[in-house]
């Protein structure tokens, strides 16, 4: 009858609620704001230090290989955030730094397994991504000096993910603004050859990155170990261990994790695609690049309503209260549509600024501005997705719908069509994007009815027994 009663009711309408979506989420944005305008950086130099798009396409493919190993790091905190979330609602924060301390080790063998890789076999990779052979050279030379750059990102974005899950957000954005001075100083410098130093073009893109990312993990440690006191995680912790909380973890977490990767499979899979098409007037993946840089500006607050929603929701769970869990859920449910049509009207109103700012081939900026079109009314279905997957679902730990969605939406969906429209149909490229873009629209309306209906509520705590040791608590 509860569930029934905050279902009927959609709103919540205490203040708290709202001030602690916007203390949690506003920075998350913030943060994701400074990404993107490094993101933006990147792409606006090497356009300008090659016209033709080459350096920008070779760096976006290049990425590739970071950007699974980031998806792998963020399904370990998806992972974390799922137990985190709720044993944030019961102030158990020796369970929190324990789980803290079993990622990290993982997230750091991971970033090994994957820098190896690429600097052993750049060459190799490239040629996963491109049929030409003078992208194949340019993204070989990115990875050799990129390899070494994914520990460091590893370890702090495991340690600004793992913040958020229990509200501590503000120090992301000191990290990102960092970063992002870092960044562009060091294109400006490399890839121009400026204050005496040659002209490394994509290499000092690479290089530029690899500082930043450094930068990024001092000031991420430091914080972490020495000054931030409410979850208090010290050196000595990383080998904190728990049998119980790691067997949760592969319960709980593993779908989390499995998501992510499978999804991260699919988006590689897609620039795979896009980069043997040969077919299309302008470069299709330079004008992707464009289109994704667009995308992650117009759904900066998704993401953190998004993983603000993850807290609100698994610390409602945590608490053990049920009904407010759901009313907090059903809100996010309708803020989902509200930001999610924001962002949609942000591209439009917007794409003829953007890509005037890029300086790429006339075919390229016009392949661009059209397949903009189509990432507008993506969004809108993006942001119910990612608001109720990051959020609230794992908020909840329903994990494994959002595991069995994600499976359908890319694999029996996106990725067929996509293929079919690319390489058998030769369809034009923006309508090949919204094939690529499917998955979303399925995501979307799959999670409204799923979070609609209040039956995804899943405790993945356990209470103490008098000896502190954990006993299995019943959802």
């Amino acid at each position: 009858m509860k569930i029934k009663n905050a279902i009927g009711r959609n709103f919540v309408r205490e203040k708290l609620f709202y001030m602690t979506l916007l203390k949690i989420g506003i920075p998350i944005a913030l943060q994701n704001m400074l990404g993107y305008f490094v993101n933006l950086a990147d792409t606006i130099m090497l356009g300008k230090a090659d016209s033709t798009g080459l350096l920008m396409s070779a760096s976006s493919l290049a990425n590739q290989p970071f950007f699974i190993m980031s998806m792998v790091c963020f399904g370990l905190s998806g992972a974390a955030a799922v137990l985190n979330t709720q044993y944030y609602g019961k102030g158990d924060f020796d369970a929190i730094r324990t789980v803290f301390a079993i990622i990290l080790r993982v997230s750091v063998i991971v970033s090994v397994i994957f820098g190896v890789a690429v600097l052993l076999f750049p060459t190799q990779i490239m040629t996963i991504y491109s049929a030409d052979p003078k992208t194949i050279a340019a993204g070989a030379e990115y990875l050799s000096v990129m390899g070494w750059a994914y520990i460091f990102y590893a370890i702090s974005s495991i340690i600004l993910y793992v913040l958020r899950s229990v509200a501590i957000t503000r120090i992301s954005i000191w990290v990102s603004l960092a970063s992002l001075i870092t960044n562009v100083i060091g294109n400006w410098i490399l890839i121009f050859g400026k204050l005496g130093f040659p002209a490394m073009g994509i290499k000092g893109a690479a290089i530029s990155t690899l500082f930043a990312r450094i930068v990024e993990f001092i000031i991420a440690s430091v914080y972490v170990f020495k000054f931030e006191k409410k979850l208090s995680f010290r050196v000595t912790d990383i080998f904190r261990r728990s049998r119980v909380l790691s067997k949760d973890l592969i319960k709980y977490g593993t779908p989390v994790l499995a998501n992510e990767v499978l999804w991260s499979f699919a988006m590689t899979a897609q620039a795979s695609i896009l980069g043997h098409i040969t077919y299309s007037t302008g470069d299709p993946v330079a004008a992707n690049a464009i289109c994704s840089t667009v995308q992650q500006l117009s759904a900066l607050f998704v993401w953190g309503v998004a993983h603000a929603g993850a807290v609100l929701v698994g610390g409602a769970v945590g608490e053990h209260d049920t009904e407010k869990a759901i009313m907090r859920s059903q809100t996010l449910r309708y803020l989902s549509y509200i930001v999610g049509a924001l962002g949609g009207l942000f591209i439009i109103a917007t794409r003829g600024l953007v890509l005037a700012i890029y300086d790429i081939e006339p075919e390229t900026k016009q392949l661009a501005y059209t397949m903009l079109m189509v990432t507008a009314v993506i969004v809108f279905f993006q942001s119910s997705a990612a608001i109720h997957i990051v959020g609230t679902l794992r908020g909840a730990g329903d994990t494994k719908f959002c595991l069995y969605i994600e499976i359908l939406s890319l694999w029996a969906v996106m990725l067929p069509l996509t293929f079919i429209a690319a390489n058998i149909l030769h369809l034009p490229v923006p309508v090949v994007l919204i094939f690529m873009r499917s998955d979303e629209i399925v995501k979307g309306v799959l999670c409204h009815f799923r979070v609609k209906n209040g039956k995804f509520i899943k405790t993945v705590t356990r209470e103490r027994s008098e000896d502190g040791s954990f006993k299995t608590v019943e959802a």
